[in-house]
C-alpha cells in the first residue's frame, strides 16, 4: 500500500460519553485540557432526538471509527499482498476496489459517494 491514509484524525480508542458528556464521541486519550479539573473536549457531538435506540447505535458506530479505519487498512494491505492466492480474482478485486474507496472517502471530501453504495448492498 502507498500509505495515502494518513493518521490526522484524533487517535482512538473513542467512546460515547455519559452524564453532562451524554451525546457526544470523546478520544481516550488527547483533546482535554488540565484547568480546574480534566475539560474533554468531543469530537463530534451527536444530536439527538429522532429515535433513541438508533441515536444510541450511531453515536456507537461512529465511536468505533478509528477501530474499523485501522482494521480495514490491515484488510487491504493483506488483499494487496495476497493477489495472486485468490481463488476468486473477480471478487477479490471488488473486495479490495471497495476497501481502498472507503479508505479514501474516510480522508478526503467527499465523505461517502453514491457509487460505493452497490458495492456494499445499499
Amino acid at each position: 500500500m502507498n500509505e495515502p491514509y494518513t493518521d490526522a484524525h484524533t487517535q482512538g480508542p473513542w467512546h460515547t460519553g455519559i452524564g453532562n458528556g451524554e451525546g457526544s464521541i470523546f478520544s481516550d486519550t488527547g483533546r482535554m485540557r488540565y484547568e480546574q479539573g480534566t475539560v474533554l473536549y468531543p469530537i463530534a457531538t451527536m444530536v439527538r432526538g429522532w429515535n433513541d435506540d438508533e441515536d444510541t447505535a450511531n453515536a456507537k458506530l461512529v465511536a468505533a471509527a478509528p477501530c474499523m479505519f485501522e482494521a480495514l487498512r490491515k484488510c487491504e494491505c493483506e488483499l494487496a499482498m495476497h493477489r495472486s492466492a485468490a481463488s476468486n480474482p473477480e471478487a477479490w478485486e471488488e473486495a479490495l476496489t471497495a476497501a481502498r474507496r472507503a479508505l479514501e472517502a474516510a480522508v478526503n471530501e467527499p465523505a461517502m459517494t453514491t457509487d460505493l453504495r452497490p458495492e456494499f448492498g445499499f
